[in-house]
């Protein structure tokens, strides 16, 4: 079972909520007003995580340099809508259900199920983002776009170039990367692993907290991890499984559960 400090309550769901829709509004400035000074990115989980708080040398000054780099990337140029699927509020963190729909510039339209884990601290008086996990798989996203149309192609390089221009070589090759992950056998570990739990298994407990989760469903590999929306006696939850990237073994897991 997660453990957390601090309480949050509704105003975290605020804080959540605010994000997309700053995104809807392609308001930047309240997007990144939304995150703490020091503030983790992993959108995709498994590419290179966006790092706020330490030196960056392309603005001169430890800041917001780097997310509004990502804004400009991947939120800017596209329409992004999150539709909500369900979401799992436990003490200081969020975890949501959700497919995000981007219509890009061409107006090639990509749907994406994704879980998004959001660790929210207290800062400035407020609540603030300290850090967001966004789970959705890459390779199936890819999918969408790799369609022999002009809308299509033209999207495909469009969003190339931009990433390109403003993350740089090894910035676009890290998205690339991303594209690898435990895939379908981390997906078979995490159900082998629930599976042992409810059969009393005393590892498989341990790594659960001592919690059993039940319908595990719409599990997500992405990275080194694997995500599955749940229920735990009967409350909504969310599982989030780390793995070894070589052996496949799960090492860690959180089971964030709703406790409003």
């Amino acid at each position: 079972m997660s453990k957390h400090s601090g309480t949050a309550g509704p105003d975290a769901l605020g804080v959540v909520y605010a994000s997309p829709a700053a995104v809807a509004a392609h308001d930047k400035e309240a997007w990144l007003g939304l995150f703490a000074r020091d503030h983790v990115v992993e959108d995709p989980v498994g590419g290179r995580p966006v790092i706020g708080g330490v030196f960056d040398r392309r603005t001169g000054e430890r800041g917001y340099g780097p997310l509004g780099r990502f804004w400009e990337t991947f939120i800017a140029p596209n329409d992004i809508v999150v539709s909500d699927g369900g979401d799992v509020v436990d003490g200081l963190v969020v975890a949501r259900d959700v497919t995000i729909e981007t219509r890009m510039s061409t107006g090639v339209v990509l749907r994406t199920p994704a879980h998004l884990v959001y660790e929210l601290t207290h800062e400035d008086g407020g609540l603030r983002i300290r850090r967001l996990a966004a789970h959705w798989e890459v390779g199936p996203m890819l999918r969408q776009l790799v369609r022999p149309s002009t809308a299509h192609v033209s999207a495909m390089a469009e969003q190339a170039a931009r990433s390109m221009r403003i993350q740089g070589l090894g910035g676009a090759a890290a998205f690339v990367r991303s594209v690898h992950s435990v895939g379908n056998r981390g997906k078979a570990a995490t159900m082998e692993l629930v599976g042992a739990a409810r059969n009393g298994d005393a590892e498989a407990l341990k790594l659960l907290g001592g919690a059993v989760p039940s319908d595990l469903r719409g599990l997500i590999a992405a990275g080194d991890t694997v995500t599955g929306s749940c229920t735990v006696d009967g409350a909504a939850a969310m599982l989030v499984c780390h793995l070894n990237r070589k052996s496949l073994r799960i090492t860690r897991c959180a089971l964030y559960v709703d406790r409003r």
